[in-house]
């Protein structure tokens, strides 16, 4: 059965991704889309051949997006990743169980939470919400927002070499360092809270199916926001387009020019296999798409008004919220239940 819920998760997101993609292929050949979808696949005699065939299509593009979903959600420069989630929610958590005098640390490893909890778990909390010593200044904000948006903060793992086991020295660096450390220790408990009896790990099953389609659902609402907000910015043919409009997205363009760029070049510099550059490759398919759009233009004037975007923009901020607070549930739960295992371990034993 497990097969078969992996199976829907993936055919769930990948027909979630034929939403942008129908939609960007309108945009450049509106005629031979309309074609297809008004005369060609109705008027098409075996259904049943039809119907297997978009769903082994879905099935394929759900397992080529989740990686690449997973991969977006990390990405340092997302607005709140992973990463960052796990690391406030394990350190909260465990605040909470040592008020009653428990812990979700593995025993026999002499580790605090002294030891473990950085500064800041986010990459973009020394902006928002600087600690105590940091500079609150709002010229210093934006400063440090210019640095961490063109990735001049980022670390690599390289770093951790470098570093003091207890990291009191270098407060910006050992975020990072305390970070992996919290995480690598999270998959440890949580590889042992799943191994457990299928009845007692259901919940979380049903926790890991739900993030797994609203990743899919962030990124495939993500990259269609991106594709509306080219079409907002493109001409129709035969057409002068707005100057206002024109200036607005030649920045827009430049902008995600501009980051792919720099960032991207970081990432490859780097060579971090668990840090790919897909936000940035991603923006750079975005904008060459927008420019062979806004150079071909399109004559269906209605995808220009503003209300596309704004809808997107809304049902992918939902799918996020919801994803954020299934994540934060799905912490909870594997922390706490890793703190009962601990505790029903020694009376196991005979």
């Amino acid at each position: 059965m497990d097969i078969f819920k992996l199976a829907f998760e993936t055919t769930v997101v990948g027909l979630l991704a034929f939403l942008w993609i129908g939609f960007a292929s309108y945009l450049l050949y509106p005629e031979f889309v309309g074609a297809l979808v008004k005369e060609k696949i109705p008027k098409y005699e075996n259904q049943t051949i039809l119907g297997v065939a978009a769903l082994t299509a879905a099935y394929c593009l759900g397992s080529a997006i989740l990686p690449v979903a997973n991969q977006l959600v990390n990405d340092e420069h997302w607005p709140l990743t992973e990463s960052a989630l796990r690391c406030q929610v394990f350190t909260r958590q465990e605040v909470r169980l040592e008020n009653i005098h428990d812990t979700a640390l593995p025993k026999g490893r002499a580790l605090t939470l002294e030891t473990l909890q950085p500064i800041h778990c986010s990459y973009w909390a020394p902006v928002f919400a600087p600690a105590d010593g940091e500079d609150r200044h709002i010229g210093a904000r934006i400063w440090g927002f210019l640095r961490l948006w063109v990735g001049s903060e980022v670390k690599t793992n390289e770093d951790d070499q470098n570093l003091p086991k207890n990291c009191e020295d270098a407060k910006t660096r050992c975020d990072g360092f305390k970070q992996r450390r919290i995480l690598t220790l999270f998959q440890l408990e949580e590889s042992a809270v799943l191994n457990q009896s299928s009845d007692k790990t259901e919940r979380l099953r049903q926790l890991h199916e739900r993030i797994v389609v609203l990743r899919g659902a962030v990124f495939s609402g993500f990259v269609l926001f991106l594709v509306c907000l080219c079409a907002y910015f493109a001409r129709e043919t035969g057409h002068k387009a707005h100057w206002l409009r024109t200036g607005g997205g030649i920045l827009v363009a430049l902008g995600f020019t501009v980051f792919a760029l720099i960032n991207g070049y970081r990432d490859f510099k780097n060579s971090d296999i668990f840090d790919l550059p897909i936000l940035e490759g991603l923006l750079v398919v975005i904008t060459i798409f927008g420019l062979v759009l806004v150079c071909r233009g399109f004559e269906n004037r209605r995808f220009q008004l503003k209300r596309y975007p704004l809808v997107v923009l809304f049902f992918a901020g939902l799918a996020y919220g919801g994803w954020m607070w299934s994540e934060i549930i799905y912490d909870q739960e594997v922390i706490s239940s890793f703190a009962v295992l601990q505790q029903e371990a020694p009376a196991q034993k005979p």
